[in-house]
């Protein structure tokens, strides 16, 4: 009978989450621990003492015998990947399904080794994810390429044909077909000259590229291309990537350009200043998208800092910790945290990670709230006049956007008055009526007017043009007015300008009166006496301090709170039957708030789930989940859970 120590020792082998074999010097099994059991169907009694070509009889294990000589005699380390080495074992997971492995080959003991582990490693979860990934990364590249306007071909290392997208089927008169496996040079008129560069190319010189190149149609007429490439290897060797650019249009223009007489100079002037200003323009999108993505990045780190610090201020605010001046050091710290929560929100209002939700905005109260920023932006030398109509309706929009397009209206207009002037920020209703552009009905229009240089009529007839600009190079991205145009005409309403030289310029935004002249927001909470709850919340999140401060949140609510740190051990607890809410993070290492969410619709569907996240990229992934953005007080937290029942 095995002591205390053995029976351990084999418990805790058979809890493993992992395949434990073990070999003697002549590949006979000595310990077969339970996972293996269940994966392979094979008890440990008819494993001990065979070998694993016996226990397997239909796989080829040339591989891990060879990785077993040399664990026992050199003492050497192996893993066998399933990307190398697929289905070694013919194993199953718990669903009967195939079981993708890795297996790893290492001594026991000191020399001289008398035993070797082999440890199977399960990856199907991770594998299924690279699969499901690759696929959509290369359905996402095949559809860039077939929608590419420029002809793109893929050849192999003998320089044949192994992709061809449309447009490179139309330049050369081939259908996609018959391009396959024909040799590219051979479409060439000078084969030689595309040879010798793809050569150079395959040796890591880049020094004769990019290549112009003359090509022979089906037909035979004659295309001449500017081609581009670059080199790269898979699985089956190495390959060539060619980018065919027509320029027939340049070589037709160079022609002609040769033929005029003195106007030459004053053409390739302005062919130059063209060039200048799309490559320009190119750099002012490649811009703003950068700093678009490192604002978004860094304000969904601000929430998840934020979150702990307004959460935990606010639970400390409500139990009435300190005395009445600690009391109102606390206030003002939740003041400062909801001024750093709102320039989060605009900040990924800019990078476009928030998206469009139109609800009843009070224009008085955002033109009132955003007038300090405003002033602090366009400096003391311009004098801000307020002038907002008394019982202006709501309107239907987007209070982040507003708040970043009317402060975008104010930069224009500081720019518009070197000097200084007067910027003045208005608010009134409006009808439209039948002969109007924009839908009949009721209307706020929100206004911003400079008394600056203005804009004559052809330039006010190109201020909403995307990339247009009249701050001069490095000054302006000439996208503010677009995307204010595009904004006002997502939410149903308009953009109109009126300007004249030396008159300044005024800027209307019309929006659609909200429907019942809308609630305000703070209205519409219920107190937090309505909201309680009772019973057990599973509450998931990696962060701790988030997780903390949720807690706390939810125990004043009147919830009972189970903390889960990950999404693969909360599901551990989702059998709990006294569970009555799942409240989890989105974003965690391993199994995300999305996929937990999934999971718990499958195992328990009678339990709400409210998903909380830092920004909008769950639209894209579970539109149909409620979700909580942070940061948020205990007020907000009970307002999204009395919306679930």
């Amino acid at each position: 009978m095995p002591g205390p120590d053995a029976a351990l020792n084999s418990a805790v082998l058979d809890a493993l989450d992992t395949g434990i074999v073990v070999l003697d010097a002549g590949g006979h099994v000595t310990l077969w621990n339970d996972w293996m059991f269940r994966a392979s169907g094979v008890e440990a009694p008819a494993a001990l003492g065979r070998t694993l070509n016996a226990i397997f009889p239909g796989s080829s294990l040339l591989r891990l015998d060879g990785a077993m000589r040399e664990a026992l005699e050199a003492g050497a380390s192996s893993v066998l990947t399933q990307a190398l080495h697929p289905r070694l074992f013919p194993l199953k997971t718990r669903s009967g399904q195939e079981l993708i492995h890795n297996v790893a080959v290492r001594p026991v003991g000191e020399k001289p080794y008398h035993s070797c582990l082999v440890q199977v490693l399960d990856v199907t979860v991770s594998t299924e994810r690279e699969r499901v990934l690759r696929k959509r990364q290369n359905a996402r590249y095949d559809a860039v390429v077939d929608s590419a306007p420029d002809p793109i071909v893929t050849v192999d290392a003998e320089g044949r044909i192994q992709m061809a997208n449309p447009a490179a089927a139309r330049e050369l008169g081939f259908n996609g077909v018959e391009l396959i496996g024909q040799r590219l040079g051979a479409l060439l008129e000078a084969p030689e000259t595309w040879e010798s560069a793809l050569r150079s190319l395959m040796q890591g010189e880049t020094s004769s590229w990019p290549l112009e190149v003359t090509a022979l149609r089906k037909d035979g007429s004659r295309s001449f291309l500017d081609v581009s490439a670059s080199v790269w290897s898979s699985g089956s060797g190495w390959f060539v990537t060619a980018i065919l650019r027509d320029v027939n249009q340049r070589r037709a223009d160079e022609a002609a350009l040769r033929a005029l007489n003195e106007s030459l100079e004053d053409r390739v002037r302005e062919r130059t200043a063209e060039l200048e200003r799309a490559h320009e323009q190119l750099r002012q999108s490649q811009k703003v998208e950068a700093i678009g993505q490192l604002t978004g990045g860094i304000a969904h780190d601000f929430n998840n800092l934020l979150t702990p610090i307004l959460g935990g201020l606010d639970v400390v605010q409500r139990r009435g910790v300190g005395d009445e001046r600690a009391q109102r050091l606390i206030e003002g710290a939740l003041q400062s945290a909801e001024r750093a929560r709102t320039l989060v929100q605009r900040l990924l209002a800019f990078a476009r990670r928030q998206p469009l939700q139109p609800t009843a905005v009070d224009i008085a109260k955002l033109v009132n709230d955003m007038s300090e920023l405003v002033g602090s932006t366009i400096g003391p030398r311009i004098r801000i006049v307020q002038d907002v109509a008394e019982g202006l309706p709501s309107a239907r929009a987007d209070v982040n956007q507003m708040e970043m397009a009317l402060l975008n209206l104010a930069v224009n207009a500081r720019d518009a008055m070197p000097d200084g002037g007067v910027l003045t920020i208005s608010a009134r209703a409006a009808d439209a009526g039948p002969k109007s552009k924009l839908s009949p009905g009721r209307y706020v229009v929100l206004a911003v007017s400079d008394t600056g240089h203005g804009m004559d009529e052809a330039t006010l007839g190109r201020a909403i043009e995307p990339f247009f600009s009249t701050k001069g190079i490095g000054k302006g991205t000439g996208l503010g007015l677009s995307m204010i145009h595009g904004l006002a005409a997502q939410l149903g309403g308009s953009l109109e300008i009126s300007s004249a030289p030396g008159m300044g310029t005024n800027v209307e935004i019309w929006l659609p009166a909200a429907a019942g002249d809308g609630a305000k927001a703070e209205e519409a909470v219920a107190t937090l006496d309505d909201e309680r709850g009772a019973g057990h919340v599973l509450l998931v999140d990696d962060e701790d301090l988030i997780r903390s401060a949720t807690a706390q949140m939810l125990g004043d609510l009147g919830y009972t709170v189970i903390e889960a740190s990950s999404g693969q051990a909360a599901l551990q607890r989702l059998e709990d039957p006294r569970l009555v809410l799942v409240v989890t993070d989105h974003l965690m290492p391993g199994m995300t708030g999305t996929e937990l969410a999934r999971e718990c619709q499958t195992t328990r569907p009678e339990l709400p789930i409210l998903i909380i996240s830092g920004y909008a990229d769950l639209d894209e992934v579970a539109p149909d989940l409620p979700r909580l953005t942070k940061p948020f007080r205990e007020a907000e937290l009970a307002s999204a859970l009395a919306a679930l029942r």
